[in-house]
């Protein structure tokens, strides 16, 4: 059976801390190289900060809700914010692809 279909997909809302602090500022860098460690190896699927800096939503592939806490557990700014998990049933997205070839 392939590893995949043993994979859920759980979206993440992340509560941004209201006042950045000097210590939350410095964790920024660290935050997105895991982000995009993560993203490279396909267990994050999106991450998504709104225009107000409060929230982050995330799409995380995993076997369960522990191993996507685990997973969360990992990022510098965890012990700073507040999260919510969901499961979802499931979640459709545009293909993504390269842009369509013209030969003249």
């Amino acid at each position: 059976m392939n590893q995949i279909q043993n994979l859920s997909v759980f979206k993440i809302h992340i509560s941004l801390p209201e006042t950045f602090s000097r210590k939350f500022m410095a964790l920024i860098p660290q935050q997105r190289e895991r982000v995009n460690q993560l993203l490279e190896e396909r267990i994050i699927l999106n991450y998504a900060l709104d225009m107000s800096r409060e929230h982050v939503w995330v799409t995380i592939q995993a076997k369960n809700q522990q191993s996507v806490m685990d997973i969360l557990a990992t990022f510098p700014i965890i012990k700073e914010v507040r999260v919510e998990i969901f499961e979802l049933a499931f979640n459709d997205s545009a293909p993504i692809g390269l842009p369509e070839l013209i030969m003249n």
